[in-house]
């Protein structure tokens, strides 16, 4: 990995220069099967755009601290996992990247319950590069695009398993 993030705590969720958050649409899924799908293997998130390939590194179970790594398009993310609070909250930040795009990156999944399942809502936290600070501020609509298509694609997985 060429690019070394800032080691950043879930306080930088309060902290980051930028913070997107999205919603999902309600899901096909109690709070524990959503849960278990989002903090599966990597290499089995077909459901995720972009998302070639992945793990994590050593044997479960897999809690906070551990690392795991995961690859989209030509850049390959090595992170740590900052909660795991089964079955509402997964959180993780970058620590190294192929890409030298961010300073510091985290990203939190919270799962809530409703009438037909249940729902998450990501925020995704980060300083960018000072050079790519106006570029990436202007990041919203696309990141949400990709998060709305992982949701369809999640909802699709729920269904079709």
């Amino acid at each position: 990995m060429a690019h070394q993030l800032r080691a950043v705590e879930l306080g930088f969720l309060d902290e980051a220069p930028l913070r997107f958050e999205y919603t999902s649409p309600d899901l096909p899924a109690t709070v524990a099967e959503l849960f278990a799908v989002i903090t599966s293997d990597p290499s089995g998130w077909s459901w995720f755009p972009g998302l070639e390939a992945g793990g994590y590194e050593g044997d479960g179970p897999h809690r906070v601290g551990s690392r795991r790594w995961v690859r989209m398009g030509d850049t390959t993310y090595r992170e740590t996992i900052l909660a795991w609070d089964e079955p509402t909250r997964w959180a993780y930040r970058v620590d190294e990247t192929s890409d030298e795009v961010f300073d510091a990156l985290l990203e939190d999944w919270v799962i809530e319950p409703t009438d037909g399942g249940s729902r998450l809502r990501w925020t995704f936290a980060f300083a960018p590069r000072a050079e790519l600070a106006d570029v990436l501020a202007g990041s919203h609509e696309f990141i949400g695009q990709t998060f709305a298509s992982a949701m369809s694609g999640l909802s699709d997985k729920i269904l079709g398993d």
